[in-house]
């Protein structure tokens, strides 16, 4: 249900409250550039991607696609609960992994040489 490059990407976009698809798009291609993540690289997000992103978490319950049903025909994405309640308890992850920074980056660095080392 949370697997796939850019799952994480939207859920914490949608954390804000309810988004449009191209409002979507943009929130989360203006956060590529400045992740805060040591060592993640994200590719471009097409708009195709994002779009079988929405669908597989439609699916899995996690967001919930609200279209209005008068002109002009909008519509939305947003959390379910369950979304809520999954990024309040990886909050704890995060929040760990902020604090623990240097262990990670040290740690990385470590796997780096022992992969460069075995080839």
């Amino acid at each position: 249900m949370i697997s796939g490059e850019w799952t994480w990407d939207v859920l914490v976009a949608l954390h804000s409250g309810p988004l449009q698809y191209t409002v979507l798009l943009d929130v989360i291609r203006s956060k590529q550039s400045g992740t805060g993540w040591p060592g993640k690289k994200h590719n471009y997000l097409r708009d195709g991607t994002l779009n079988r992103t929405l669908r597989r978490l439609e699916q899995g319950e996690l967001v919930e696609h609200n279209r209005e049903t008068e002109f002009p025909y909008r519509s939305a994405y947003e959390l379910t609960a369950a979304a809520e309640q999954l990024l309040a308890a990886a909050a704890s992850w995060a929040e760990w992994a902020e604090s623990n920074a240097d262990l990670l980056e040290r740690t990385r660095e470590r796997r780096r040489v022992e992969e460069a080392g075995a080839d």
